[in-house]
């Protein structure tokens, strides 16, 4: 049976006879988004939403259906051999000092120590992920480019290059002009925060080790 991952779920739903509201009951997602991701390039967003691992997961169990199978439908894996390989990462944004995102929803997420990780949101998950940047003080430094107030240390001004670390070396995001003039007091108050934070931390005494 050669079908989307959309189409192809909508087939086990039915085999099980669930409606769409004991679907969603069953898998603890919305009748909503279940529809859409059945709907797939029909659907009136216009792209065809591809569920997440996490949310296969709870497909699966729902259906009683092969999580190896719908992974590889879904494109996240391109055979049963590399799944062995595939790492389930939960994601914190506190540990992302940037993050990229592109024009089909793909989003590149910049860590420290270099560690980069990627994904492609459907229209649906990226609504609530704008949501998430703002509960966890990102700002949009640029079109698709968002720094984590939390992490910024250095605004240089005269290069309008926002750096992560006091020394002025390794990661960095450049800023437009606009936006540097509109959030500048923003950043400045985020940067003397955060500095003065990292100041508590190096004045405390190290535990005790009785």
């Amino acid at each position: 049976m050669d079908l989307p991952i959309g189409k192809y779920l909508e087939y086990l739903r039915l085999s099980c006879g669930y409606s769409l509201r004991e679907a969603a009951k069953r898998t603890s997602l919305s009748h909503g988004y279940i529809r859409d991701v059945e709907l797939g390039d029909n659907n009136t967003i216009g792209n065809a939403i591809i569920p997440r691992p996490q949310t296969l997961q709870k497909f699966a169990s729902a259906y009683t259906a092969s999580f190896n199978e719908l992974m590889q439908i879904a494109g996240h894996v391109s055979s049963i051999d590399k799944l062995a390989t595939f790492e389930f990462i939960e994601l914190n944004f506190e540990n992302v000092l940037y993050l990229e995102v592109g024009t089909d929803n793909r989003i590149i997420y910049h860590q420290e120590k270099s560690r980069v990780l990627t994904e492609r949101l459907s229209l649906h998950d990226f609504i609530k992920f704008e949501e998430q940047l703002e509960n966890n003080e990102f700002l949009r430094v640029q079109s698709g480019l968002y720094a984590n107030l939390k992490k910024i240390k250095v605004f240089d001004k005269k290069s309008l290059k926002l750096y992560f670390n006091e020394q002025k070396d390794g990661h960095f995001v450049s800023i437009s002009w606009i936006r540097a003039s509109k959030l500048n007091k923003t950043i400045l108050n985020a940067i003397n925060k955060n500095n003065e934070n990292v100041k508590k931390m190096k004045s405390e005494p190290p535990p005790s080790s009785e």
